[in-house]
């Protein structure tokens, strides 16, 4: 019986029936998630991974085939990323065996449409949507300062009473830690930063910190300027950072976000200045997600 349960699977041959078939099931459930692709397919005993579904559909989605919706959320308040059909509206037939419709003449202009659309695209370009990520921080351990006062104080940059952390303080800290989540540190630059505002009634902490080179502050096993130690100031522990980080869509999913930075919290390296050998760690206090894209084509 389970051999004949495998015969009857049908699996695609090639991407572009792949890219057929979620067609076909996108146009069928109207607006669908991948997993309700792939059980759609799977209805029709077709198989298809998750990793295939989510490259057809991201694929077809930058031809300009697809669009996304993010109206429908979970049971977490989360948005759950659906695609719907944008350009291409056929009238497709009952399906009963996902094998027997790949090769229907009825569809040739639904393949005319997706080989058009492929040769048509726009080579060497990268094309996101970007979401918006609102996140509260709160300190913990040592968030040393960055710069020196006159009285050789390593220093947090400050704006009238609240300190400041700049976007690239956020983007080297991302950086070093994007490996943890399975994305190259090169992508970086697909990430937007913003600045980081700090509040906090507490009196700064000032703590001595040894350190290598004693002219830049460097903290490190090998250094040109003599060995000593630095007095630095310190965030309070419990102090709420917060900034936003602007993200593709297509590189961390934005029900996926939120766990991505309790890996990078949880487990990367440290914050602040001297982040190699900085006790300074971050943790979530509060995040809140964007409904919808910054920019789409189609409003």
């Amino acid at each position: 019986m389970k051999q004949e349960t495998e015969n009857k699977t049908y699996t695609f041959k090639t991407e572009g029936e792949r890219e057929v078939g979620v067609c076909i099931a996108i146009q069928k459930i109207g607006l669908a998630s991948i997993s309700d692709i792939i059980e759609k397919i799977e209805n029709w005993n077709g198989k298809l991974t998750e990793k295939q579904a989510v490259k057809c559909s991201e694929n077809l989605r930058r031809r300009g085939l697809l669009s996304i919706d993010l109206s429908t959320k979970d049971e977490h308040g989360i948005s759950i990323q659906k695609y719907g059909m944008k350009s291409i509206k056929l009238s497709i037939p009952e399906v009963a065996q996902i094998k027997d419709i790949v090769d229907d003449e009825s569809l040739n202009p639904l393949k005319e449409e997706l080989d058009r659309s492929k040769k048509t695209q726009k080579k060497g370009m990268k094309t996101f949507d970007y979401y918006v990520a609102e996140v509260a921080f709160k300190t913990k351990g040592d968030i040393q300062g960055f710069i020196p006062d006159s009285k050789g104080i390593i220093k947090h940059y400050r704006e009238g009473k609240n300190v400041i952390f700049y976007p690239y303080h956020f983007k080297n800290w991302f950086r070093d830690n994007l490996p943890l989540i399975n994305r190259a540190s090169t992508v970086i630059g697909d990430i937007k930063f913003q600045e980081g505002i700090a509040t906090t009634d507490d009196e700064m902490v000032l703590v001595e910190k040894y350190i290598t080179n004693i002219e830049s502050g460097f903290h490190g096993s090998k250094g040109t300027g003599g060995r000593g130690s630095r007095i630095i100031e310190c965030l309070p522990k419990g102090t709420i950072i917060k900034t936003s980080f602007v993200i593709p869509r297509q590189l961390i999913a934005p029900e996926k976000f939120e766990k991505a930075l309790k890996i990078i919290t949880g487990y990367g390296g440290g914050f602040g200045g001297g982040a190699k050998l900085s006790t300074g760690r971050l943790v979530i206090e509060k995040i809140n997600i964007t409904e919808s894209m910054l920019w789409n084509d189609e409003d």
